[in-house]
């Protein structure tokens, strides 16, 4: 097989192990489940897919040089998400907006791929556990492949500027087990790039409230008997076609407002819902001109001033009113 990528060029050839995995049903569900969750019906133009990146994930993992097994993992890692991604973490509530995680092994294991793992002579419960892989998984603020896929791939899409994220592909390298970059200005503009579309995209007050109504129409819908867990497993299409010919008032006017014309406005003394965003930020470290691994907080005041403010905002949230619909 021969994979073609947004980021990571065409004509890329993957190992028959992966050929089966992408073939695989687990994978193929991915391809409808948007990754902006619900954003797309109230801006267009949200193409990712959660196949898209979790594809995306594997070649940069590939990239880098990484173990086979380590692609496979990366290849898996988004393979328990629901419908509608991490609306599902206003469905049920969770910091780390986490949720479909508890499932990773509970999907794959019930699928066809641990057949496939075996097949070709890999240890399913050494790829199950994502501890033996540190370039695909860290906590924030660090790097890793799954963090750097996604901002790739979301900045080229959100806006537009495709040719300037595939730039970074040159700058990321792998020091003692772990992702760095190997310049300083790069890795202070893709900490300064981080910051903008967590702010005006992850965690625009607009795209949560479109998250907050989802949500409560999920909720409602499961607390109703229309909607079952399971449903939470098919696809985006699958579940909103529930829900919007589900014959419940308050389930259909909720979703009649995720659209183009729904309008907000935050006011902390009349507000429908006070909602917090999971707050992200990544401090890269590199390699700075006399070989020393620096981070880009303490080789950067500014940005690390940059990132106080960040936080802040994040953790004080946002107060939304529904303006019009």
């Amino acid at each position: 097989m021969e994979i073609s990528d947004l980021l990571y060029g065409s004509g890329i050839q993957v190992e028959p192990v992966i050929e089966e995995l992408i073939k695989s049903a687990p994978l193929q569900r991915l391809r409808g489940i948007n990754q902006s969750g619900v954003t797309r019906y109230i801006k267009g133009g949200r193409t990712n897919t959660r196949f898209s990146h979790c594809v995306g994930v594997m070649l940069l993992l590939k990239m880098l040089d990484a173990p086979l097994e380590e692609q496979i993992a990366g290849l898996l890692h988004d393979v328990p998400h629901t419908a509608f991604s991490h609306v599902v973490d206003f469905v049920f509530k969770n910091d780390e907006h986490e949720y479909h995680e508890k499932f990773h092994e509970k999907i794959i294991m019930e699928s066809e791929i641990p057949n496939i793992l075996r097949k070709h002579s890999y240890d399913v419960d050494f790829i199950l556990d994502n501890t033996n892989f540190s370039l695909l998984e860290k906590k924030l603020p660090a790097l890793c492949a799954d963090r750097i896929d996604y901002t790739l791939r979301d900045w080229s899409v959100y806006f537009g500027l495709l040719e300037r994220m595939k730039g970074y592909l040159n700058f990321f390298t792998v020091h003692k087990n772990e992702i760095i970059m190997s310049d300083g200005e790069s890795a202070r503009n893709f900490a300064e790039d981080y910051l903008k579309i967590d702010y005006e995209v992850w965690s625009d007050p607009l795209e949560i409230a479109a998250y907050q109504i989802a949500g409560d129409a999920i909720r409602m819908a499961m607390e109703r008997g229309i909607l079952v867990e399971d449903d939470l497993f098919m696809n985006d299409d699958f579940v909103f076609s529930i829900l919007k010919n589900s014959g419940d008032a308050e389930i259909t006017e909720l979703i009649e407002k995720l659209n183009p014309n729904l309008k907000i406005k935050i006011d902390k003394k009349d507000y429908d819902f006070h909602a917090k965003s999971k707050l992200r930020y990544i401090d890269p470290k590199f390699i700075d001109s006399s070989g020393r691994i620096k981070k880009v907080s303490t080789a950067y005041p500014d940005f690390k001033e940059k990132l106080k403010e960040h936080n802040r905002i994040m953790k004080k949230g946002f107060y939304v009113k529904i303006v019009s619909w």
